[in-house]
């Protein structure tokens, strides 16, 4: 009777094969699907004279169910919103409830609270960008509360600017530069330039009146080479009657913090001619675009032409991958055999990179999944027979008692 038993379990053990072949094939296009594999071991009923060598089997186990962690090809989809990780890495990902799972499948949407989540509902993790470029904690990406930029006033602004060498005394250049008061209005500030001897100019800044006044001025030395001679920056102060901050001082950035020039106003023989600004103000915006690099940075284009780096989404790695839980859809949970993930981002240590507008497709080989397929079901269908065959003995038996 045990070689029933022993048919039955290999008819047991490549149910569970066909049925994981099964899986892998129904998961081809599942984006960032791993193949599944089974190992098999042999079953001992017992044991001869006590040596293992005498051993007398007693069919087959499913010893082992395995993922297959090769990277799958990258699709693109055209979605900012759709990420896939080119190398070491999960998306880390929460539900309401706060459990954390890790996956492979970088599909995510914006839901209407501003959430970035997967088809289920879990919200993507990553890190808040702080001002100062910093990297805050670790929680979920929402881009509602940056649905706007707050306007900012100008304190600072530098210009790439040459005043001809070739000009009479008394002579005039005249430039502009926008800049921004606290409520985001736009203040242009236009700065006469003067010639009053060889290689020395006058500066006066001025504003329209339906603005307020602005005070400042100076004189602006240059060597026998063009550039600019030494000195300390410059402050313009703004005394403005629209409503916003009253008093507001701008420092025009010529000089480095040794007082050596920064090179961005010369006298050179060409013609007096203003080819750059910069200031650090800003108005308010409305956030207007997306987009992700490939460290997972993700930037919001606003309205004012604002670029602000809002979150990074943040990777985990595990010290063995092979020991993490499969759970549904997809997604897979730390165990003690995994050890806890390593959480950092994209393009550091170990980690792979992220490309937005892609997926990574399943890594299921549909011909190895057909060969194997053929095999186990040949396989199956011969303990099939072996059962068929000792029945047959058994009736044989039974008839000739």
């Amino acid at each position: 009777m045990s070689s029933f038993y022993t048919s039955l379990s290999g008819l047991n053990a490549f149910s569970t094969q066909i049925a994981t072949i099964s899986n892998n094939i129904a998961n081809l296009e599942t984006s960032g699907y791993k193949t599944s594999t089974i190992s098999f071991a042999e079953a001992i009923s017992s044991v001869i004279s006590g040596s293992s060598s005498a051993a007398v089997g007693n069919g087959v186990t499913v010893d082992n169910t395995s993922v297959t962690w090769t990277q799958g090809d990258l699709t693109s989809t055209g979605n900012t919103f759709d990420l896939a990780v080119s190398g070491v890495g999960f998306f880390i990902v929460q539900d309401s409830g706060g459990t954390t799972y890790y996956t492979r499948d970088g599909g995510f949407t914006q839901d209407d609270a501003g959430n970035l989540i997967t088809d289920d509902g879990l919200v993507l993790q990553g890190y808040v960008v702080n001002e100062d470029g910093t990297l805050g904690g670790l929680g979920d990406i929402n881009l509602t509360s940056y649905a706007y930029v707050e306007p900012v006033a100008t304190t600072e602004i530098s210009t790439t600017l040459n005043l001809s060498s070739g000009a009479e005394v008394a002579d005039t250049f005249t430039s502009t530069i926008m800049t921004y008061d606290s409520l985001g209005n736009e203040i242009p500030i236009e700065i006469t330039y003067t010639k009053t001897a060889d290689n020395t100019w006058t500066w006066a800044a001025g504003i329209d009146s339906s603005y307020g006044t602005a005070s400042g001025s100076g004189t602006l030395t240059f060597n026998s080479d063009g550039s600019l001679a030494a000195g300390t920056d410059p402050a313009i102060t703004l005394t403005l009657t629209n409503g916003a901050t009253a008093t507001q001082t701008v420092t025009w950035d010529l000089y480095d913090t040794t007082g050596a020039t920064n090179d961005t106003v010369t006298q050179y023989s060409t013609e007096s001619m203003l080819t750059d600004t910069y200031q650090d103000g800003n108005a308010a915006g409305t956030l207007s675009s997306i987009s992700i690099d490939e460290n997972g940075v993700i930037c919001g284009t606003y309205s004012n032409n604002s670029v602000v780096e809002l979150y990074q989404a943040a990777l985990a790695s595990f010290t063995n991958t092979d020991g993490l839980n499969m759970a549904t859809n997809g997604y897979y949970q730390a165990t003690a055999s995994s050890g806890a993930a390593n959480i950092g981002v994209s393009g550091t240590g170990s980690y792979g990179t992220i490309a937005s507008g892609y997926l990574e497709s399943s890594n299921v080989d549909l011909s190895e999944e057909m060969t194997s397929m053929i095999i186990a079901q040949h396989a199956y269908e011969a303990c099939a027979k072996l059962i068929s065959v000792e029945d047959e003995m058994i009736q044989t038996l039974i008839n000739a008692t």
